[in-house]
């Protein structure tokens, strides 16, 4: 039975029932399915909508006129048929070419070709003319260039845009940054929202990588893309997040086509330019890269089998498959730490550290810690600041022995001193299956699976200094796996009536770490190891760090049920649904079990009685890793994955209203709910709030005893509650079951309106509220070490004696050296009387993300197929994830200030409850502002040519800004990516602000977004060849040679982006300077720029240019603009004690007041470009020869300056040079 347009979702439900034995029951259930499991499926399936109005001469609307649509690939037709305001309406429009053809008695046929691209809802208005049925008027480009009836602000790309613009790598989401507002390709910042608040879906199955918030760690291959689609700002309520990407996939057609192609890069033919940092003999590193891959679809062909004998299946308009494979090999070498690093010399590791040394000239005198003596350890100095070789450690040798060497004889204190390159090795395999079967015109299944894989490593160069491959340290692996499946089924009831369901998943495997996660470089080594465990220790002293990765692993697994109901009645196109999702997130990361151990300058200082810490300007960590003396050992207890469950649900209503001809409304309401974070096992803990202050204590989910919880040893609870560690659960104390509260509230209202000024000109604009969930990795990267799920068992040397200052003091013994030194581990172990360190979160009054998005814009149809769109948008972003200090040690200059006394030797003391330091606090008070002005303009391809250029202005402001994969975390005085609010306690004076004056504290300007960006785009056929302007009549030989020829280029220029000077430094004026009295000097050896007005010593600057350096640098420190304060500049400052002393107390853990992002670094541009030739062959084959130019002509991207002395390093940059890159490609 099918519905009539005057009634179509009467007697559908009417049909339904009919087909389900009549029962109301059933009826309900069906309903309920609409309702209850239902979102955005046109939207985010990326399928769209064509929909219009039948019009004669007169402008009188035409009713019951028959619209039949039908696809220039598979020959399918849909029908519809106009109603009684002469609307017609096709829903769940696959992407592609389309002929529409309206008829109705007494007028001619109307007849217009179309295309339908990615998630577009196509408005195609028709005028009939009067005349026999017999004749057909067809109209060219009817469909407008310009929406005119949609409220959102979009952008696509193409097939041909995909497949040409020349891209660095072929990730899908390189080319995301083509549209205005996306900062940050696959980790995007839309608009100035977070990561994290943009939506990445493939045929509607969700592609962020929920640890991280960005895209998925391994993408689809570039081939299988059809379109994609990106929505910015102004989504009706079919859309949960602020922004969204929608990509969709290849299909087959009713004509089998193929491609095949292969992309090649090896410098050894030299396609490498030379960076600027390199001789002139440079020898480019090593690069093999070799990007191929195949695809093909067309209609099933099968045989079969029956009554009347064999047979074969044709499945031309009705049946479809695609397949694709891409792969990639690299082997190539990279720079470490953006070029260069920094390392001992051969001098150093011999003893000799003469050369430490500031910016100032100020030298650093090392102690020998055998000469102690008396309760204050007078010391002696080493002689000429040199140890004795004698004196040097075994396992200092041993570290020497693997650390690279010196690659130039600058200062390590002072400039970069290696240049090394490391061997890149990633193997990449993308799988696409794809089938597509039309039961009827109204029945259709889309079925998708996608598996990608990944092998990578870099041999050195990722962590702390470059390192001998051997060691694995400094090395990154990464093997990731991950299946992605859409099935998509879309039912029509009657033209009016249309519902589409989709089940997904999308599943990610990962295993990270280094090259040394398979050897035991702990026993190696000499340092403690009590577990046995394999991997690199991490190491450190005060400058040069010997750090690697931690192994983790992830399986992150996300379900998805979506269905989608329209229904078109009069003016009104009505849609409403709903989405469950479900995760199944497991994650482990063994942390530092392999150890983690600090070489601090305790060891070689010269302690001072009266201001109980060393003397400034003695000790070097260095000097005590050679001698092999530790000031803090530990490894760590891990226990296993965390399993991680969260669902995700929503409902909506939307309601596109053609009010009149001109003016077209949307209203929409979406509801959003995630459930709280939940762990398989409940083995996930924190400290209420509430009561970190006045208690040592830990909280468990619902009524979950921590002894009951499974995996974790017996002893190690032991060794908590021998510490005094007490624990409750949130039952108790009526805290929310799963430690966070669920919010039930998240409505997000939406309006937009459509006025048709023209018919080439649109006034749009649009108010919308949007929710997101919190990425995994800001909850975990600090929550995993919460006790007792972790016990990280130490050797904390300043602990040894009771005033907390061991090494400073103290004549060494046997068992202060490594080998001697050891971390137990055996039953009930003591922990440390220093405050423990905890991850917690205000759970009573969590809530999810939220934006408030609104823009205005006004877009005009161009000649030549060219569209200028200009608009304001604004964003606020609100509940975001926020980092807050709590329980905080009172800053020494606060306490002294206050109570006129010496501060304890254990500072632990100077928090309201010394048991516990909070290294993370988070509520859901950030928030955010953008302001965004853009003009774009672009044209369609059309006649040889296609371009898109575009101009954004923002002005972004924030209190929290993590980026993708990263745990957010800040401090006080961070200078980006948002800050860590202050307690008063931290603040000059211990002042009696309110919590939302500290939070404005850390609120300013983004240092991720630029004020202002232009990018472009463009494809040109070039004009040779037959049927061009020149050489239109060639003969065919001719015509290989001359024609076929194009060209394609991205390019992008930005303002700097904001920096801080770093904290160290107080500022006393405005510290930049104007471009053109910027002096260059040699300074550390190197050829550098004064960016802005920092702190290092003029005079030992050679070879001044281009402008007066000590008028901006005094020679005298005092009168700089930027410096440390104190009479020794080392931000220590004099206080008189109740006795009458003068104690110089640090002030470097009080929040400093100084302007934050007030610097603007460098600006940057790049050019890539890419010529093609193309050889046709037989009807419809081509081979397409390529050459790719990235950074075309090897342009330098200056490096950003020193956030102390304001010095920027001309000798190195930014960007890779110029990089050829050849391919060919068949298709057919």
């Amino acid at each position: 039975m099918s519905a009539t347009p005057n009634a179509p979702l009467e007697v559908a439900m009417k049909d339904l029932s009919l087909k389900s034995g009549g029962q109301p029951g059933a009826v309900c259930f069906f309903f309920a399915i609409f309702l209850l499991l239902t979102t955005s499926a046109f939207a985010q399936t990326g399928l769209g909508t064509v929909t219009g109005t039948a019009r004669d001469a007169t402008n009188a609307v035409i009713r019951n006129a028959n619209v039949t649509l039908t696809s220039t690939a598979t020959n399918i037709a849909r029908k519809a048929v106009t109603n009684e305001e002469g609307t017609y309406y096709f829903g769940s429009v696959p992407i592609g070419a389309y002929t529409l053809m309206v008829e109705a008695p007494g007028f001619k046929k109307w007849e217009s070709k179309l295309t339908v691209q990615v998630g577009q809802q196509v408005a195609l208005d028709t005028e009939l003319a009067v005349g026999s049925p017999d004749e057909t008027v067809t109209v060219t480009d009817a469909a407008p260039l310009v929406q005119t009836e949609s409220a959102e602000v979009s952008d696509i790309k193409d097939y041909q845009r995909i497949r040409q613009l020349p891209l660095n790598g072929r990730n899908v989401s390189t080319l995301f940054d083509l549209t205005p507002g996306i900062e940050g390709g696959g980790n995007a910042r839309v608009n100035g929202l977070k990561v994290g608040s943009l939506e990445i879906t493939l045929d509607g199955v969700s592609l962020v990588d929920r640890f991280g918030g960005g895209i998925s760690r391994v993408q689809p291959g570039l081939d299988t893309v059809q379109e994609f689609r990106v929505e910015t700002v102004g989504s009706d309520a079919r859309y949960s997040r602020p922004a969204t990407v929608i990509l969709a996939t290849r299909s087959g057609t009713n004509e089998f086509h193929g491609t095949g192609f292969e992309t090649h890069r090896n410098n050894a033919a030299g396609l490498l330019a030379r960076r600027r940092e390199n001789p002139v003999d440079f020898k480019p590193p090593k690069l093999i890269r070799n990007e191929f891959g195949i695809s093909a679809g067309g209609p099933v062909f099968l045989p079969r089998f029956g009554e009347g004998g064999r047979s074969v299946f044709d499945g031309r308009n009705k049946t479809f498959w695609f397949a694709a494979y891409e792969g990639l090999r690299e082997r190539s070498s990279a720079l470490p730490l953006g070029g260069y690093g920094a390392v001992p010399t051969a001098a150093m590791w011999g003893g000799d550290l003469s050369n430490r040394v500031d910016e100032n000239g100020v030298k650093t005198i090392i102690y020998d810690p055998l000469t102690s003596t008396g309760p204050n350890g007078v010391r002696q100095p080493f002689p000429n600041n040199i140890i004795p070789a004698n004196r040097i450690s075994p396992f200092a040798k041993v570290l020497q022995s693997l650390t690279a060497a010196p690659t130039n004889n600058n200062n390590p204190y002072l400039a970069d001193n290696i240049q090394k390159f490391y061997s890149v090795k990633n193997d990449t395999n993308n799988l696409t299956l794809k089938g597509d079967h039309h039961f009827s015109e109204g029945d259709t299944l889309s079925v998708r699976w996608t598996r990608s894989t990944r092998k990578a490593a870099t041999e050195g160069g990722v962590f702390g200094n470059p390192i001998n491959v051997e060691a694995g340290l400094g090395t990154s692996r990464a093997d990731n796996k991950i299946n992605n499946v859409s099935i998509t089924q879309t039912h029509t009831f009657s033209p009016t009536l249309v519902n589409e369901l989709l089940v997904g998943m999308h599943r990610s495997y990962k295993s990270s770490g280094t090259l040394a996660d398979f050897e035991d470089w702990g026993t190696r080594l000499g340092t403690p190891n009590p577990f046995g465990a394999k991997g690199w220790p991490t190491l450190y002293d005060d400058w040069f760090g010997w750090d690697s990765d931690n192994r983790k692993d992830e399986a992150l697994t996300g379900g998805v049920i979506e269905n989608n109901v329209t229904w078109n009645k009069g003016a009104h196109a009505i849609q409403f649904g709903g989405k469950y999702r479900r995760e199944w997130n497991n994650i482990v990361e063994f942390q530092q079990y392999q150890g983690s151990h600090d070489f601090d300058g305790s060891w070689t200082s010269l302690y001072s009685p009266t201001d109980d810490a060393a003397v400034p300007f003695t000790g070097s960590g260095f000097a005590s890793l050679l001698l092999g003396l530790p000031s803090f050992l530990s490894n760590q207890y891990n226990r296993g994955f965390f399993y991680f469950r969260q669902t995700e649900k929503g409902l909506y209503f939307s309601d596109r209203w053609k009010v009149s001809p001109r003016l077209t409304m949307t209203l929409g309401l979406r509801w959003d709910n995630w459930t709280p974070y939940r762990e398989k096992y409940n083995r996930l803990v924190t400290a209420d709030t509430q009561s970190v202050a006045t208690k040592f204590e830990v909280l468990t989910p619902g009524n979950n005893q921590i002894q009951n919880l499974p995996g974790i040893p017996p002893a190690v609870l032991a060794s908590w509650s021998a510490r005094g560690l007490t624990y409750t659960t949130a039952d108790a104390i009526g805290y929310p079951e799963n430690l966070y509260k669920p919010d039930y509230n998240n409505f997000g209202p939406r309006v937009g309106v459509a006025f048709k000024l023209t018919n080439k000109m649109v006034l749009r604009g649009g108010y919308g509220e949007y929710f997101w969930t919190m990425p995994l990795s800001q909850l975990l990267q600090a929550a995993r070490t919460n006790p007792p799920l972790n016990l990280r068992f130490t050797n904390d040397i300043y602990a040894k004696n009771s005033t907390f200052n061991y090494p400073l003091v103290t004549r060494p013994t046997a068992t202060d050296f490594i080998g001697g030194a050891t971390v137990n581990t055996q039953g009930v172990v003591p922990i440390s009387a220093a405050a423990q360190q905890i991850m917690v979160w205000d759970g009573r009054n969590w809530k999810d993300g939220r934006a408030q998005s609104w823009h205005f814009t006004l877009e005009r149809e161009l000649p030549f197929n060219t569209a200028l769109r200009l608009s304001y948008i604004g964003e606020h972003g609100r509940d975001l994830e926020q980092k807050f200090a709590l329980n905080s040690q009172e800053a020494e200059y606060n306490y002294v200030l206050r109570t006129k006394l010496a501060p304890p030797s254990n500072r632990a003391l100077l928090r309201a409850n010394p048991n516990w330091n909070v290294a993370n606090a988070v509520n859901r008070t950030g928030y955010s502002n953008t302001h965004s002005g853009q003009v774009e303009l672009e044209r369609r391809f059309s006649k040889g040519l296609a371009f898109q250029w575009f101009y954004v202005f923002s002005s972004s402001f924030n209190t929290t800004d993590a980026g993708g994969f990263e745990a957010g975390n800040t401090n006080i005085n961070s200078g980006g990516g948002g800050g860590q609010v202050p307690e008063n306690i931290q603040l000059f004076g211990n002042p009696n602000l309110s919590y939302e004056e500290r939070l404005r504290l850390v609120y300013f300007r983004s240092t991720n977004i630029p004020s202002h960006r232009i990018r472009y785009n463009a494809i040109v056929d070039l004009p040779f060849g037959r049927g061009k302007k020149i050489g239109g009549n060639v003969p065919g030989f001719v015509n290989q040679v001359i024609g076929g020829w194009q060209v394609a280029a991205i390019g992008d220029w930005r303002s700097g982006l904001r920096m801080s000077a770093a904290s160290s430094l107080f500022q006393f004026g405005d510290l930049r300077i104007d471009a053109d009295q910027r002096p260059e000097l040699t300074f550390s050896g190197l050829r550098q720029r004064l960016w802005f007005k920092g702190d290092f010593n003029p005079a030992l600057a050679t070879n001044v240019t281009g402008g007066n350096l000590t008028a901006l640098i005094p020679l005298d420190r005092s009168q700089r603009i930027a410096r440390p304060l104190g009479a020794n500049f080392n931000n220590q400052l004099p206080l008189t004690l109740a006795n009458g002393t003068v104690r110089n107390v640090p002030i470097t853990e009080l929040y400093n007041y100084s302007p934050r992002a007030n610097i603007i670094g460098p600006r940057a541009w790049n050019a890539d470009l890419s010529l093609f030739k193309n050889f046709r062959f037989l009807e419809s084959g081509n081979i397409r020869f390529t050459a790719d130019f990235f950074n075309a002509f090897n342009h330098p991207i200056d490096v950003a300056p020193n956030a102390t002395t304001g010095l920027q390093n001309l000798g190195v940059q930014a960007n890779t040079p110029r990089t050829i890159q050849l391919s060919l490609r068949a298709e057919w």
